[in-house]
């Protein structure tokens, strides 16, 4: 009987040991292990930016059960570089809905280099297509002007 007890014991550790692999392997690869983040990625979206030369954006992000975190990076493309106060809006597909999503920030980068804006969205929004980008200037600056004092 001790025999059999012991054999069934080490069946068990062998079950156990192999679902942790699978769920490990399946962590590795990508594949949602129930309470994943979503991540989500655009190449080539069209920037629609009629003051500013940039190319097209990648734009990605995670959704976490907080908030969503956005990324969009794009390449300068103007002559004398780009250098700006900037508003970007996002326009993306969640569901049925076509939604905005607005990023502000500064540009300060020469000619082909790249450039990234991102933030925080709350409440989180998934996202399931990315569809353009709309870049707004607000204000130009000089590449060697004086820096506004940043608010503590």
């Amino acid at each position: 009987m001790a025999s059999h007890l012991r054999w069934l014991v080490v069946a068990a550790v062998g079950v156990a040991i192999l679902v942790a692999l699978l769920v490990w392997q399946a962590g590795r690869d990508g594949r949602s292990t129930g309470d994943s983040p979503q991540i989500f990625g655009e190449e080539g979206v069209p920037v629609v930016s009629p003051e500013l030369a940039v190319s097209d954006a990648l734009v990605r992000g995670t959704v976490f059960p907080e908030y969503t975190d956005w990324s969009c990076v794009f390449e300068c493309r103007e002559a004398d570089g780009c250098h700006a106060d900037v508003q970007l809006t996002v326009t993306y597909v969640s569901g049925e809905d076509e939604l905005d999503l607005k990023i502000g920030g500064r540009l300060d980068a020469a000619m082909g280099e790249t450039m990234r804006l991102g933030r925080a969205q709350r409440p989180p929004t998934s996202v399931d297509d990315v569809i353009k980008v709309t870049l707004e200037v607000a204000s130009t600056h000089s590449p060697d002007g004086a820096r506004p004092t940043p608010r503590i």
